[in-house]
Parts: C-alpha cells; structure tokens; sequence
C-alpha cells in the first residue's frame, strides 16, 4: 500500500507506538515538574537586567545629549553662525573636544540644514580634522553627513543611534540666535559605536550586539521594546528595541544570558527521571533496531553507491543498487533521481568549464581562450589566403589612474573599455580578450595592415569619447588608449606567439615614443591619435 510504503509514515507509526508506551510514565512525571515556575523567576530577571541595560544606555545617550546642549547653547557657537565669530572653529573645536571619546564628530549645519562646519576624529586612521565642507581630508565624513542632513528637519533633541552610514549615537540641539525664537542653525555631535557595544564597560559585563533592521508598519512606537527568547538550553537571547535616528529602521540590540538557574532545575529533574532511564534506554534501543532497518541501511548502501561513483569515476557505475530503486518509499525516489542528478552536474561541470575561457571582471575572453583560439583562427584564415590582424591595447598611465581614482574605479574603467570594445567588434569571428591588467589584444581574421590601423584608430577615437577623467594623465584630460598592430599574412604567416610578441613590439614602440596613438608591427609610429594634454 503507498501509505505503508512512505519511509515518513513508517517512521511515524513507529515512533507512535513507542511514544505511547513512554508517555504513561512522561505524564507522572512531568506533573512535578517546577520548570514553568523556573522559566517564570527565569523571565523576571532578565526584565530586571534588561531595565538595567536601558538605564546604561540612556546614562550614554543623556551624556551625548548635555554634551551638545552645552556647545549648541554656548554664546562663542552662535556668534560663529551669526558671522561675528569666524575664528570660533580654529579656536575651539580642537582635537582636545574629542580626546575623552565622549563624542567623534561634530556637525554644525545653517538654518537651511546645510554644512557651516565639519570636525571629528577619523575612525579608521585616528586622525583630528577640521573643515568648513565634508571634502579633502574630511571626506570621510561625507556619507554621514548626508544621513543627517537628511535627518535634521525631522529631528527632535532626543538622542538617538543612526544606523546608516554607521552605528552612532546622534544628539542634535538647535543654536539660539540673538533676538530670535528662530535657531540660527544646529549643532549634531556623533558618537560613533562598535558592533559590539559595552554600553557601561565598568559594572556590565555584557556585550551588546547592534543591527539595523527595517520598521515594519505594524512595528512599536515605544521608545524601546524588549523580547526575550531561548537562544539556546544554556543562554537567553536578550533583545532590545529602539526607535534610530534613521527613518524607517529600527536598532536592534542583542545579548546573552546564562541560564543558571534553569539549569539547576533541569538537573533536580534529572534525577527524578534517573528511575525511568532504564526503561528508555530498553525503548531507544528498540527504536535504533527499527530506524537502522527501515531508514540506515537503505541510506548506508546509497552512499556506498556514491562513494564508488566518487572512487571509480572511470567504471560505468550506471546506478544504484537495483533493489534500492525498486523501493516505492522516498528512498527509492531518492535512488532514482540520483542519476538524475549526476547528469544535471556533468552539464553543470561543462558549463564551468566554458566560464574559465572568460575574465571575470569583464566578461569578455581571457588569455586562456587568446591561447587556445588564435592558432586556430590563424589557420583557417590563411588556408582561405587571408590576412590575420592583431591588435594589442593598453590603457595609458593606468597606475596613475588606479593611484588617483582607487581600484574600485580602476576595474570600472576597464568595464568601460571592455563594453567599448564589445560594441565595436561584434562579427562572430572577431575574438576580443583581456589578457592583462589593462591590457586587451583583439583578433581579426580578413585583416590586413591598413584595415586593421583604422580600425586601431576607431578605437582609440572611440575610448577618447568616453569621456572618462584622467586628471593625473600627462597625455590627455581623459582616459586614452594606445595600440600595437601586427599582421600575419598567408605569404608571411606567423605563428600566435609571434604575431602577439609583434604586436606588443609595436605596442611598447608607441607608448615609448608617445601615447594616444597607434603603431604597426615595425616598431615605428604610423600615426598619432591625439595630442598631450598642455
């Protein structure tokens, strides 16, 4: 009967029939059981720690929050936004402001929430700087001080913790201007806080873990919500809720507690249950027989079947053991569909196979498939009696580019490159591969000399109208390319290694002599795309 076949159903009705002979003695016993009232004492505290943990946090919030009061309402700071006071940043905000830790940064914004003045000590180097605008060697504050200035119209003077660009502790307090209910701007301090905080290092030893997580419309308006829940039978996960400073998220606060107390319990249970041990063991040792029969061996004789499959690839282990497949349980599936399964990763493995052919930044071929392809391509080509065209690109003064710019924008310059040149040689028999950093050779079948340098020359127009800065180039204001170009005709014909060296002769030629050019197989610059930049 298929009921009686499924391995599930089977293991059920096993497990049924033993749960019934224990459950007679289960009941007794758990009716002296104390472990709801352990949980119950349990539960209480952990609200008692939680509250304390609150307190800590609103003892550093509170902190922040006089902090700011105190520079916000200071006569010196609204004279500077008023403009009677322009040395009042030199003078004051210093890197004493920030020694104690107390706070990392201080943002001074206009009554229109735009930047007046930036300060702080630079989380990754350490370093104090001071500037009027969030560039140079204050960029660093750049993303937080967009996330505020996003923030200040909604803004109240309750402290609360950012969560974007980072966790950080925000106080902003208005700047009273002279004869006005009207602030003439306001005054942020940020403290900035670790993944793992330790909200009061001195009588707490918990480590508070901190996530951002998105508010659901149904979420709390509390201040603060606090969930408990069992992590594990050794620890409670402590969880607390707080409305950020950043809209629509939430800061969740996340701790570990031990569970002394639970455990002592569970170990007076203990012996209660030391009279019905015997009997489960006699019941788990019934059970093991039966779950071995029904369940191990069939699975024990498919891994068996995999693990020769996995030795002897080169024996035709067509397919599991015919018994096992005649199963009508989920086992027997499980043996049919492993075939199944083997050929779906052969193909799998093939089209790995094909994806190591290819760069992985650009997506276009890389010196793997230059090598394997461009014997091939030389051949059929001058077995028609035609010309084979190579073209051998390189970025000018890339280092100073990646220098400038960092490698992040280094590889989408090369991206660019790579989807220029994606456009222009789109015939199924051009091969256009990256076979360096920002080197790239293109093949072209049906090619000779002066095809093939105006269609270097394209190239290079074609790059140049990218428009990528290069403001470090000494060539030119934008990106630039140059190019060597060799030919291997079926009167001369060259091998691959050969017509790649010529290439890159000519290629070292041009970039030699000069750059945004492009230059041919005799080592000598045909023509020069484009001038230096003055």
């Amino acid at each position: 009967m298929p009921y009686l076949n499924s391995l599930r159903n089977r293991f059920i009705i096993t497990l049924s029939i033993m749960l019934m002979l224990v459950m007679g003695i289960l009941v007794f016993i758990l009716h002296q059981l104390m472990i709801p009232n352990l949980i119950s004492e349990e539960r209480q505290s952990a609200h008692v720690y939680a509250n304390v943990l609150q307190e800590s946090i609103d003892n550093n919030a509170r902190a922040l929050s006089d902090m700011a009061f105190q520079w916000a309402s200071w006569a010196s700071t609204r004279d500077f936004m008023e403009g009677s006071l322009p040395g009042f940043p030199q003078t004051h905000i210093t890197s004493a402001v920030f020694a104690d830790r107390s706070a990392d940064m201080m943002l001074i914004t206009n009554a229109n929430d735009g930047v007046a003045w930036i300060a702080g000590r630079n989380p990754v180097t350490g370093d104090f700087t001071s500037c009027a605008r969030p560039t140079g060697s204050c960029q660093w504050t750049l993303e937080q001080v967009r996330q505020i200035q996003r923030q200040l119209p909604l803004t109240d003077t309750v402290t609360r913790i950012g969560v974007r660009p980072e966790f950080a502790l925000l106080s902003t307090w208005p700047i009273a201007r002279h004869g006005s209910t009207l602030p003439s701007g306001k005054l942020t301090l940020v403290r900035f806080l670790p993944g793992q905080w330790r909200p009061n290092p001195m009588h707490m030893a918990s480590t508070l873990t901190l996530s951002a997580i998105r508010q659901s419309v149904t979420a709390s308006t509390d201040k603060s919500a606090v969930v408990i829940d069992a992590d594990s039978d050794d620890s409670l996960r402590l969880t607390l809720l707080r409305d950020s400073a950043t809209p629509g998220y939430q800061v969740m606060m996340t701790t570990r507690l031990e569970r002394h107390s639970l455990r002592a319990g569970i170990e007076r249970f203990n012996l209660t249950m030391l009279g019905a041990l015997g009997l489960l063991l006699l019941l788990m040792m019934i059970m093991l027989w039966v779950f071995r029969a029904i369940v191990l061996r069939p699975i024990g004789e498919l891994s068996r079947y995999a693990s020769a499959l996995r030795q002897s690839p080169g024996e035709h282990l067509d397919s599991p053991p015919p018994w096992l497949q005649a199963r009508g349980d989920e086992l027997g599936v499980m043996a049919r569909e492993f075939q199944t399964l083997i050929h779906d990763l052969n193909e799998r493995n093939a089209h790995l196979k094909a994806l190591t052919n290819r760069d992985a930044l650009t997506g276009l071929g890389n010196r793997r498939l230059l090598d394997r392809q461009l014997p091939r391509i030389l051949s059929l080509t001058h077995r028609l009696e035609r010309p084979v065209a190579l073209i051998m690109i390189d970025v000018d003064h890339f280092k100073l580019y990646n220098d400038f710019y960092g490698h992040p924008e280094g590889d989408q310059c090369l991206k660019t490159i790579a989807d220029t040149l994606r456009d222009i040689f789109q015939r199924e028999s051009d091969l256009v591969a990256r076979v360096g950093g920002e080197e790239f050779v293109i093949v072209l079948p049906d090619f000779d000399l002066d095809r093939a340098m105006d269609i270097a020359r394209g190239v290079c127009t074609a790059m140049e109208a990218q428009c990528l800065p290069h403001e470090p180039s000494p060539t030119h204001k934008y990106v630039t390319i140059s190019a060597g170009v060799a030919v291997s005709s079926p009167e001369h014909p060259l091998s691959g290694e050969a017509l790649i060296k010529q290439a890159d002769e000519a290629l070292y030629q041009i970039k030699k002599s000069s750059r945004n050019a492009v230059g041919c197989g005799a080592s000598v610059p045909l023509a020069t795309h484009g001038n230096k930049r003055p």
